[in-house]
């Protein structure tokens, strides 16, 4: 949990604060004091990737070992881990895995916020982006 909190938040920040303005974005009219910082967009999109990213955790954890056709695995393991309550597992390794690349591809998503389709447009314009994502990608 620490690579996530410290490493993949902090290098995300980074590099969708780094991301340059587009033309259209420019052209907006500023909203209003009253508007809700979240808009009905992000709201979506917010609840359709944390319902996504929880299905697909879930089913990992209670069905992962079917998926994976192992089960829990003893082999090269010393001890118990107490707070798990049983012997640590490959499926513990690809639920974070997974935990991680999903939240690895939701930074692509979230370079766009009005509801535009191509998420992969002027992403080579942004060489601090594509660097960072290619770092936590390689080194996960």
């Amino acid at each position: 949990m620490l690579w996530v909190n410290l490493v993949m938040d902090t290098l995300a920040s980074l590099a969708l604060a780094t991301e340059p303005p587009t033309e259209p974005l420019l052209e907006r009219k500023p909203y209003g004091r009253t508007k809700s910082i979240i808009s009905g967009i992000m709201l979506r999109n917010i609840i359709g990737q944390a319902i996504y990213q929880l299905t697909i955790m879930f089913v990992l954890l209670w069905s992962g070992d079917y998926f994976l056709r192992r089960g829990v695995s003893t082999v090269g393991r010393i001890g118990n881990d107490p707070s798990l309550g049983k012997k640590p597992s490959e499926q513990f390794t690809v639920v974070f895995n997974s935990f991680v690349l999903m939240t690895l591809f939701n930074e692509i998503n979230c370079r766009k916020l009005h509801g535009e389709r191509n998420v992969f447009s002027g992403l080579l314009r942004n060489p601090f982006f594509y660097c960072i994502w290619i770092g936590c990608f390689v080194a996960q």
